[in-house]
């Protein structure tokens, strides 16, 4: 078969890549801190394993849906970039083939993520209260996982052959397959939102119930498979049977999705000039109609003012960029003020993952920076040019900043006014915490976007050393109960964390810098 050589070249080629044995590293590294954390929180003791069982599993599901469609968004879309695409279609292989060959090797690496990880779950039976049963509903949904989250990768990157665009519909298609998933569950599974009492959830007939559930279904949160088992009263067989049955449905949907794929790719592989209906469309709905000369002077304004940052915005898509995130914050709270009480209940929630979701998107942002300048060459021409590197990094700062102002001025402006009226905590130190992060993680992604070659690798050590390393060091060295247990302690002592990580990390990359010692793609 002429595919089997593709594979055998993807196996060598990701087997000779270091982020792939990172990864199971860092999936070790994650289950061993949710296993600190929790003997720090006073869980030791005979019998908790089921308790820590649903911990490993929730942060292995969390992660399959995160790192997965990052891993295999650029498998296809590089090629088309480096030019091997039709080399490849010079001979018999198909289209369909490709995406076949393609999605079986990064399906492979995706389960070295899961079976590396493994080793450690043998932790939750040596301290006993763990059945066959979770075992295996772990198994099936984490498989449902990987196959969805891999055709979400696969789908975006026959897409494009731009590798910001196939990380973006990545991720895109990746949350709704996720929603898809969580929200379809109780119904795979033939129950009803009402079917299973979640104690301290929302009723059946409120929305976001069915979301609630869902994820609980998915996570064993407060031990929900039990109280299936309980309400089936049968055994574990049927509720074994739905489980299977959703994991036959994600296979069945990965096919589908695969065959969508190599039809995509059939179709929009060779590059061809843009079409009369794409240029009008451009010419109609991107095209500057009013405030053209204000818009010329803003742009020649900030090209000597900050001519790094102008290269971010001198495009009608890097403008789009500052306002996508304010469109969608401002969709989401339009939603929430219509339904006043669902707000209340869960202001801080929402604030919280509205948050994260922001400080995750400006990760992303600064990870992948200094990857295109290398890539391209123009990191070689701006070392060369009359500009100092304190200009290159401040100048690379204020960009990144300036895209994310408008979400981050609305979030915050919500967040204190709404702190008035719907939330009953002090919510001062968590806007304070926020601000910090947002503030000190474009530092820290610039860094490791010089030092890293892989984006994957750059984002996963942007998050890991400015978000989750100073609080998990709080924990650790116990400081989050010292002098007392308040929330200013814990956000200015996570703030000194955060701030000098980001300084030893800033004056690190203008040595570098200074020395023209960066990492070549």
């Amino acid at each position: 078969m002429i595919v089997v050589p593709v594979i055998e070249r993807e196996l060598r080629a990701v087997a000779r890549q270091t982020l792939t044995y990172n990864l199971r590293v860092l999936g070790v590294l994650a289950l061993v801190t949710v296993l600190g954390l929790f003997w720090l929180r006073g869980n030791a003791g005979p019998g908790v394993g089921g308790q820590l069982f649903t911990e490993f599993h929730t942060t292995l599901f969390f992660g399959i849906w995160f790192l997965v469609p990052f891993l295999t968004a650029d498998c296809i879309s590089r090629e088309r970039r480096e030019g091997t695409l039709p080399l490849l279609f010079l001979t018999r292989l198909s289209p369909a083939e490709l995406v076949y060959a393609k999605g079986l090797v990064h399906g492979l690496r995706s389960l070295t993520l899961w079976l590396g990880v493994l080793p450690v779950f043998t932790i939750c039976f040596l301290a006993g209260g763990v059945g066959w049963v979770e075992v295996v509903l772990s198994a099936l949904v984490n498989l449902s996982s990987i196959c969805l989250a891999l055709s979400a990768g696969i789908v975006a990157s026959c897409r494009t052959r731009v590798w910001t665009r196939a990380l973006a519909g990545s991720a895109a298609i990746g949350f709704l397959f996720f929603l898809c998933f969580v929200g379809l569950l109780p119904w795979t599974l033939e129950m009803s939102p009402a079917t299973i009492k979640l104690a301290g959830r929302l009723p059946a007939d409120e929305p976001g119930a069915l979301f609630e559930n869902g994820l609980a279904l998915a996570t064993n949160d407060q031990d929900v498979w039990q109280q299936g088992l309980a309400w089936l009263g049968t055994g574990p067989a049927p509720l074994v049977r739905c489980y299977a049955a959703a994991a036959v449905l994600s296979l069945c949907a990965l096919y589908l999705l695969f065959r969508f794929s190599a039809w995509n790719l059939e179709r929009s592989w060779r590059d061809r000039p843009e079409s009369r209906r794409v240029l009008w469309l451009k010419n109609r709905f991107f095209k500057p109609l009013v405030f053209r000369k204000q818009l010329r002077a803003w742009l020649r304004w900030q090209l000597q003012r900050n001519p790094v940052g102008w290269l971010e915005q001198r495009s009608w898509s890097g403008r789009l960029v500052v306002w996508s995130w304010f469109a969608v914050v401002t969709c989401v709270y339009s939603s929430l003020f219509g339904n006043l009480p669902l707000y209340q209940r869960s202001f801080h929630l929402v604030q919280s993952i509205l948050g994260m979701l922001l400080a995750a998107s400006i990760a992303v942002a600064a990870a992948s920076s200094f990857r295109r300048e290398r890539e391209t060459g123009v990191l070689e021409l701006l070392l060369v040019a009359p500009l100092r590197e304190r200009q290159i990094i401040a100048g690379r700062l204020r960009g990144l900043w300036g895209q994310f102002l408008p979400a981050i001025g609305l979030l915050f402006a919500v967040w204190l006014y709404g702190a008035t009226f719907l939330s009953s905590v002090n919510e001062l130190p968590f806007v304070f915490s926020y601000a910090v992060t947002f503030a000190t993680l474009p530092v820290v992604g610039l860094y490791f976007s010089l030092v890293r070659t892989n984006f994957i690798a750059a984002l996963l050590w942007t998050l890991l050393v400015q978000m989750i390393l100073p609080a998990v060091g709080l924990v650790l060295l116990g400081l989050d109960q010292f002098p007392e247990p308040s929330p200013w302690t814990n956000c200015l002592l996570q703030a000194c964390f955060q701030l000098g990580l980001a300084s030893l990390l800033g004056w690190r990359l203008l040595v570098l810098l200074k020395k023209r010692a960066f990492v070549t793609s």
